[in-house]
């Protein structure tokens, strides 16, 4: 799950260190997961895991019945252990600014996120650099003279259609945001 051996701790060093107090706000604050009390102590109770396998039933067994109906239970629990080794969330952070600081005026920037932690990272970056006063509400004149760096080229997410999702189903969860840039 790594996305570089320059990583300080492996995906499996987590699940099988940590401990249940740290798996479970990890689990609730990556994977947005609301068993994640009960995943993280089951995780500890049934560890060492040696394979994903292993850890995927573990999970699927913790969670109510009814809340494996729908899609595999483990798929929130691996994106926040991903999530977590990778650092993905500060990194995405970094990226967006970086991106915005090379664009000349014109440029625009698409950043296309998968989930609802990354595209609220997403909003809030693009919101603020769109932002015209940074004075605090409630305040009669403007004293700030701040300047929007952005423009939003789309208000709201942009989300696959029906047809979209038909030939590609991997697309569903797919959220696309445009700014472009209106100012050095």
């Amino acid at each position: 799950m790594r996305m570089g051996p320059d990583a300080t701790r492996t995906a499996a060093d987590l699940v099988n260190e940590a401990d249940q107090g740290e798996l479970a706000e990890i689990i609730r604050r990556y994977g947005e997961d609301r068993f994640a009390s009960r995943i993280a102590a089951a995780i500890v109770e049934h560890r060492p895991f040696s394979s994903t396998t292993d850890l995927a039933r573990c999970v699927a067994e913790a969670v109510p019945a009814a809340a494996r109906r729908s899609k595999h239970p483990a798929r929130k629990t691996f994106q926040a252990i991903r999530i977590a080794v990778n650092d993905e969330l500060a990194g995405l952070s970094e990226a967006i600014e970086a991106a915005i600081g090379c664009l000349v005026v014109g440029g625009r920037i698409v950043v296309m996120s998968y989930h609802s932690l990354e595209d609220r990272i997403v909003k809030v970056a693009f919101r603020d650099h769109a932002r015209v006063c940074t004075c605090p509400p409630g305040l009669p004149i403007c004293r700030c003279g701040a300047t929007p760096d952005l423009r939003l080229l789309t208000r709201k997410a942009v989300k696959p259609s029906p047809e979209e999702i038909a030939a590609n189903p991997r697309a569903r969860s797919a959220v696309l945001r445009a700014a472009e840039r209106i100012t050095t």
